[in-house]
């Protein structure tokens, strides 16, 4: 197992859209995306996607959407395995310098209520919770909507 410094950030390739949807099961379960879900995501062009390697294995993802001057985060995932490395505060910083990058000037996601350490580290960047969708994941649990200024 690699260390958080050895992560490597960079543009996601056709080529890895298997591995995504891999880490999308292993993280999100029923919620993960389909491969052909995936490829639709990866083909729009307003879409921009990251994987995160350590050592030739994608170990993490995001992608966003940009809208003019926002992105919205469409996926954020860091393998379990990984977790609790700071890996998930370096894919967020990624994930900001990408979107800048497009023009955004600022971001707009759903995460779900129990994922307090996401909370954490969103709120530590500035985002705030700006709304609620009951029922918003297939186990009907409830999203929150967090936005910010990146």
């Amino acid at each position: 197992m690699g260390t958080p410094t050895e992560i490597i950030f960079r543009k996601m390739t056709p080529a890895d859209i298997d591995a995504v949807n891999e880490l999308d099961e292993k993280c999100f379960g029923d919620d993960a995306w389909s491969v052909g879900f995936l490829t639709s995501e990866f083909r729009n062009p307003n879409t921009k996607y990251l994987v995160g390697e350590i050592n030739g294995e994608i170990i993490a993802c995001s992608g966003i959407e940009i809208f003019s001057d926002e992105a919205e985060m469409t996926t954020f995932a860091v393998d379990p395995d990984f977790q609790g490395q700071g890996l998930g505060k370096r894919l967020l910083e990624e994930t900001i310098c990408l979107a800048k990058k497009f023009g955004a000037t600022s971001m707009i996601f759903e995460v779900r209520c129990s994922n307090v350490p996401a909370l954490h580290i969103y709120q530590k960047f500035g985002f705030r919770k700006v709304g609620r969708i009951k029922n918003y994941y297939i186990d009907s649990e409830d999203a929150l909507t967090m936005s910010g200024e990146i």
